[in-house]
């Protein structure tokens, strides 16, 4: 048997001991709580950078908008030749921040199916940028 702590009606936490089954299903809600924590964290991190982000935009040069924009079409003309699949992990990953692990718990397959699905996608936009 586990124990969980419970607050009952008038606010008081209440220790009650369970089956495995039971704590297990407190554990992944509690990790659950935590991912959309950092979830809500990044999209607060997203907003300052953002304002960054533009205060950068106004003050680079001609040149360096052009060049960014390009960069920024030929990574989205890669993305367009990934399977759909695919195009979702890399994003997942490298775009929001998802670990391997997540996506894979999100699509009900293997971390390292999701990991070596996402590299080969990173190494296609390297290549493609390279060229």
């Amino acid at each position: 048997m586990c124990s969980v702590t419970i607050i009952d009606a008038t606010g008081l936490p209440i220790t009650v001991e369970v089956s495995h089954e039971i704590y297990q299903v407190f554990v992944d809600y509690d990790r659950e709580i935590e991912r959309q924590r950092k979830a809500d964290s990044r999209h607060r991190d997203a907003r300052s950078w953002d304002t960054c982000l533009i205060f950068e935009l106004s003050t680079e040069t001609l040149e360096q908008t052009y060049e960014r924009i390009r960069v920024l079409r030929e990574i989205d003309a890669a993305l367009e030749e990934f399977t759909p699949k695919q195009r979702r992990r890399f994003l997942l990953h490298f775009a929001y921040g998802y670990t391997y692990l997540d996506i894979a718990k999100m699509e009900g397959s293997n971390k390292s199916t999701v990991m070596r699905s996402a590299k080969t996608a990173l190494k296609k936009i390297q290549k493609k940028l390279a060229a």
